[in-house]
Parts: C-alpha cells; sequence; structure tokens
C-alpha cells in the first residue's frame, strides 16, 4: 500500500517524465532563428474543451467538517446508499497529506458499516484524487487520479520554471500558453520534455501546441506520432527538430 501511495503522489506532484538528460533539442534551434525559417507555417490553434468531470452521487447526503490525523478536511460531503458510501471533501493542500486524509476517511467508513466505500478529494473546485475500497479490503485499496486533463497538465507542468497562463484540450490538440521564466536558451533544453508530459496527460491529441510568451509569442507544435517516434529512438534530435512547426504569433 505504501509503494502505491509514493507512485500517486509522485504522478499527481510531477507527472512521468521519459525523456532522459540525453535527448535534448539542437543548442542552434531557438525561437528566433527558426522564425525567420518557419513564417509560412500555418499556425493551429486548439479550442477550449468544455468537458467536466462529475463524481458519482447517492442518495442521503449529510454534511460534517471533522479534522483528520491532525489536518482538517474542508466541506466533507458523505453521501450513503446502502453499504455504499461516497465521501467528497476538499483538501488543504496537493501533497502526501491528502492521500492520509482519504485513508482515514475511509477507515471511518468502513468502522461505521460500509463495505464499499469512494472517496474523493478537490482542491478548490477541481477533482484530484479517488480512493476506492471493495468490500472492506484495505490491503486491494485502489487510488485513481480524477483530475480533468487541462488541470492535470497545469499540474505537472509546475516541475518546470513556467508560469502557465492557459490549458486548451480537444479531441486533436493539447495546447498550452505559458511563460518560460528561466530564460529562452533554457527553453529548448525543457521543451521535449514539457510536450511529453502533455501529450501523458492527454495521449489522444494528434499534436501538442506550447505558445511561448515572452518579447515575441511563439507557437511550438509538434505531433503526437514524431513525439513517440523520438521517444522510441526512431528520430535523432536534430530529425525531431525538423518535426517542429514554429509560428510567431501577433501580440494582443
Amino acid at each position: 500500500m505504501k509503494g502505491k501511495l509514493v507512485l500517486l503522489l509522485l504522478l499527481l506532484i510531477a507527472g512521468y517524465l521519459y525523456f532522459n538528460g540525453d535527448f535534448h533539442i539542437p543548442d542552434n534551434l531557438n525561437p528566433e532563428q527558426v522564425i525567420d525559417t518557419a513564417k509560412n507555417v500555418t499556425n493551429k490553434l486548439g479550442k477550449t474543451s468544455t468537458a467536466t468531470e462529475t463524481p458519482s452521487g447517492g442518495t442521503e447526503t449529510s454534511v460534517t467538517e471533522t479534522p483528520t490525523a491532525g489536518t482538517a478536511p474542508e466541506n466533507v460531503t458523505v453521501v450513503s446508499s446502502g453499504n455504499i458510501t461516497v465521501i467528497r471533501f476538499n483538501a488543504p493542500a496537493i501533497n502526501d497529506g491528502i492521500l492520509g486524509l482519504a485513508y482515514d476517511l475511509a477507515e471511518k467508513a468502513c468502522q461505521n458499516g460500509s463495505e464499499n466505500v469512494r472517496v474523493e478529494a478537490y482542491f478548490g473546485n477541481e477533482p484530484v484524487i479517488a480512493l476506492t475500497v471493495k468490500n472492506g479490503d484495505f490491503s486491494n485499496a485502489t487510488f485513481e487520479d480524477i483530475r480533468r486533463p487541462e488541470f492535470r497538465i497545469e499540474t505537472d507542468l509546475g516541475l518546470f520554471d513556467v508560469l502557465v497562463h492557459n490549458v486548451t484540450v480537444t479531441n486533436d490538440t493539447a495546447s498550452v500558453s505559458l511563460e518560460y521564466l528561466a530564460g529562452e536558451d533554457s527553453f529548448w533544453r525543457d521543451y521535449a520534455k514539457m510536450s511529453l508530459a502533455i501529450l501523458e496527460d492527454a495521449p489522444w491529441v494528434k499534436s501538442v501546441e506550447v505558445i511561448y510568451l515572452g518579447e515575441r509569442n511563439v507557437s511550438v507544435s509538434v505531433s503526437s506520432d514524431s513525439l513517440l517516434k523520438a521517444l522510441s529512438g526512431e528520430l535523432s534530435p536534430e530529425e525531431f527538430a525538423e518535426e517542429i512547426s514554429v509560428v510567431e504569433m501577433g501580440k494582443s
């Protein structure tokens, strides 16, 4: 169980990044140089996703605010029907404490007679993580990442030195506009890893776009297929760089 908690916590905080330190975009590929040779590339922006995720409901509802394990979860809602209980709560922060809160709340529900329990943790209005216990078997309890793709992407990009302005996910495109605070030169060293993190959180999309906001706003996009080929070694760094489309965007 401890191993599962650690694994899921890593997923929530940082995401999985599969590019190793040896894979990099050539140093001579920078926004200024590429823009001058890619003026005619068509810029394709995604449309804002309207998808939402609604936790499962029940038939009887009560609201409590009970401190757990020294931390007070907020707005705890308990929904019970027969021997099934669904608990929702707002976590004070996204850290290792959120897992302990979910586990403790599930344990209390089982002690009160519910064999099947689902605990859903929120941060603000965002769903974050769910714990499911079946037949009172805590040894086989399962954790599930229930974040929306947009929130998942924004959270996982927190590993990098960026300020995310907007995340848009459609059936075809995942697009992120951000400020890269570490500087233009470092951007290209992180670009492939950021794009892969975005693709992992929205694996159905056909392309990934990063909109670089700075003195010159630049759209940098690549197909999902090219990302996966680069990851598997089918494309060299130089070949991967040739697959990247860079378009300067008009300032608003």
